[in-house]
């Protein structure tokens, strides 16, 4: 059945449409309802368009470009600059566009944005128009508002079970991975790659959000207290008063990682596969770093795809299939972003099985 996750929608010509589009795919993307669109059309605005506290309480600024043609960093730059003189002053700068997704973009920004949190200036990031439709359709309510042409019933819908489905595979994936992922964009490998350090918020937020739909109340309160204090020990909002210890951080980050960990032994069919499935993906995802132009092994495509086999969804095990010949197909750096790419797959599908 089609899913409203993998139809292409195309993008207003309006830029006040997008605009409103965008305004209610962040108050979505950060469960912030208070967002506001900054003046009108032929007021300066200061390189901002919509202000408002983000899910962390930062104050963050977003700019809206309509463009038809593709995006350059001189234009993110342009807008940068006035929105550094915005005020109150924000914390967090997202370019949003009508842009196709572009990898030299996300690289550039990237750079962009650690260069200027090692000068603490604001960080950059940039939503791209299939990221604005991901936000917007987690709540059928706001995206009928725009699309009213679109018959939603006709598209599969999440229900409660099949959120803890994705949530167990949130879970796992971003917490198993946690420490290794942490020392790739904070070590040198993630300083020659130009990684953004602010990626592991993301993925801290994920840890957090998911944690809720999978562990009862009283382990979800322990989890959430230790996460908090994880993020505040990587990124204090004040100087550090003694030097930064990665043996501290797996000591906080090992509490909470225990307690994912234990999970597995009381799921029934279903969500026992999905947490196999994020286990095995993280292992992937290690081994890959660490073994350079080694393909990864046969007998661990076939574990992964017995797992898979076990949630009973044909659309799933063909779209695993059709992933493990293109693996064999592309070169090392390719192979390196397999991992994710079937994570991204297996949620995008978990997210609308019925």
């Amino acid at each position: 059945m089609p899913t409203l996750s993998s139809m292409r929608i195309p993008p207003p010509l309006s830029w006040e449409e997008f605009e409103e589009l965008t305004l209610d795919s962040c108050k979505i993307r950060w469960e912030n309802p208070d967002l506001q669109k900054n003046g009108r059309r032929g007021q300066a605005q200061n390189g901002v368009d919509i202000y408002g506290a983000n899910h962390i309480f930062s104050m963050v600024g977003v700019q809206c470009k309509n463009y038809q043609s593709e995006i350059t960093l001189e234009i993110i730059q342009d807008e940068i600059v006035k929105a550094e003189s915005f005020i109150p002053k924000i914390e967090m700068f997202y370019f949003a566009t009508t842009s196709k997704t572009d990898v030299a973009i996300q690289k550039a920004i990237r750079l962009l944005s650690q260069k200027r949190s090692f000068e603490n200036k604001f960080p950059v990031m940039i939503l791209f128009w299939e990221d604005i439709i991901q936000d917007l359709i987690k709540n059928p309510e706001v995206f009928r508002k725009h699309y009213p042409q679109i018959n939603i019933s006709s598209f599969s819908t999440p229900n409660p079970t099949d959120v803890k489905l994705y949530s167990i595979l949130d879970l796992v994936y971003h917490t198993l991975n946690l420490n290794f992922h942490n020392e790739l964009i904070f070590g040198e490998f993630g300083e020659l790659t130009g990684e953004d350090p602010l990626q592991i918020q993301s993925s801290i937020l994920t840890i957090k959000y998911s944690s809720n739909n999978v562990l009862n109340q009283e382990n979800y309160e322990k989890m959430a207290k230790l996460i908090d204090e994880y993020n505040g020990y990587l990124f204090p909002k004040n100087e550090r008063t003694v030097p930064f210890s990665w043996d501290k951080a797996r000591l906080i980050s090992n509490e909470f990682i225990a307690m994912v960990e234990g999970v597995e032994y009381n799921l029934p069919s279903k969500e026992l596969a999905v947490f196999n499935i994020a286990k095995i993906l993280t292992k992937w995802a290690i081994w890959e770093v660490e073994n350079g132009d080694e393909t990864w092994p046969k007998t661990s495509w076939q574990t992964l795809k017995k797992w898979i086999k076990n949630l009973g969804v044909d659309e799933i095990d063909t779209n695993i299939i059709e992933m493990e010949q293109n693996y064999f197909q592309v070169d090392h750096w390719a192979r390196l972003r397999f991992p994710h790419k079937v994570y991204n797959s297996m949620r995008s599908l978990l997210m609308f099985l019925n």
